[in-house]
């Protein structure tokens, strides 16, 4: 299996990073969403984060740039001009067991590649990084002549401290009021489906079953990566949601499809920590509704539960 030798042992799909403007407003927006939002952390160059951890180790990753920290890295200066034009989901990162294999097996494939570079967070009151806590592969914003690159906001992480979400269930900070469980599917606007298709299979990732996302006006496919799913969607409308977005920007995360354990729990929270009313519609992979982007700090946000789990 191809993919295994991309990922070995890994996960797959591990965390979204979502830029916002204010960490402390987007984590009492999640809150009032029905999730629990853990205390994060700082990495040199300004940038805070705070996590909603799930069951099956993926999560979701608040990042914000404090305004009074001189910018003095790549990653933070990136955010902050991110954010001065819209709050959103910036990246996919993918877990893999081994950061070099997974390297190394890209630059047989004819992928550009960056690192294994590590990377490690800081807590309150701390002025320097501790040792490595993970590794990271990303390939080339702009690939040498013949090569190839994901085109897609994605990297590959290894990490070197398996006992996080171990942590975090501990801490009680799995079990979210809104029964959310994990990140299902990652959605990507893309530009060129085909193409951006054949350098995630190039890279031994496996597609699978064509749909539609009629409300985005998108149809696309899936690549499966691990656990999780990456959803490519193509604008197929004119007018539509999608074609605004990828006219707004370069392409990049649009949403995400959260799996919960119980949607009228889920729905009941949203709505009451809104102040609207979420309609249910068959989704691609269960009951759903929808998050609209205002209350989630810039990214559509689909909660299911699968037909299997529903009561």
């Amino acid at each position: 299996d191809p993919t295994q030798s991309l990922l070995g042992q890994g996960w797959g799909v591990d965390h979204v990073g979502v830029a916002v403007r204010n960490l402390d407003e987007a984590q009492h927006a999640y809150e009032q969403l029905g999730f629990k939002v853990g205390k994060g952390g700082h990495f040199p160059g300004g940038i805070s984060n705070c996590i909603v951890s799930f069951q099956n180790k993926s999560y979701l990753e608040l990042l914000s740039v404090s305004g009074s920290a001189a910018i003095t890295q790549a990653d933070a200066s990136y955010i902050a001009d991110f954010v001065k034009k819209h709050e959103g989901a910036m990246f996919l990162g993918i877990n893999v067991s081994s950061a070099r294999a997974a390297a190394d097996y890209l630059k047989a494939r004819n992928f550009d590649v960056k690192g294994p570079d590590p990377g490690s967070i800081m807590k309150e009151g701390e002025a320097t990084p501790p040792p490595p806590m993970w590794y990271r592969v990303v390939t080339a914003d702009k690939p040498a002549a013949g090569k190839q690159s994901f085109t897609l906001p994605i990297f590959l992480i290894e990490y070197v401290y398996a006992g996080w979400g171990e942590k975090s269930r501990a801490e009680g900070l799995m079990e979210h009021p809104n029964t959310a469980m994990s990140i299902h599917a990652v959605w990507f606007a893309a530009h060129d489906l085909d193409a951006q298709l054949r350098g995630l299979q190039d890279a031994g990732l496996r597609a699978s079953q064509s749909l539609e996302a009629k409300f985005l006006g998108a149809h696309g496919r899936e690549v499966k990566a691990g656990q999780g799913v990456l959803l490519l969607l193509e604008s197929s409308k004119k007018h539509g949601l999608l074609a605004k977005y990828l006219s707004d920007q370069m392409g990049g995360i649009i949403g995400l499809s959260v799996e919960v354990s119980d949607l009228s729990k889920a729905r009941q929270l949203a709505e009451y920590g809104t102040g609207r009313k979420l309609e249910t519609y068959k989704g691609i992979y269960g009951i759903s509704f929808l998050l609209p982007p205002d209350v989630t700090h810039g990214v559509w946000m689909e909660m299911f539960q699968p037909a299997e789990h529903l009561h």
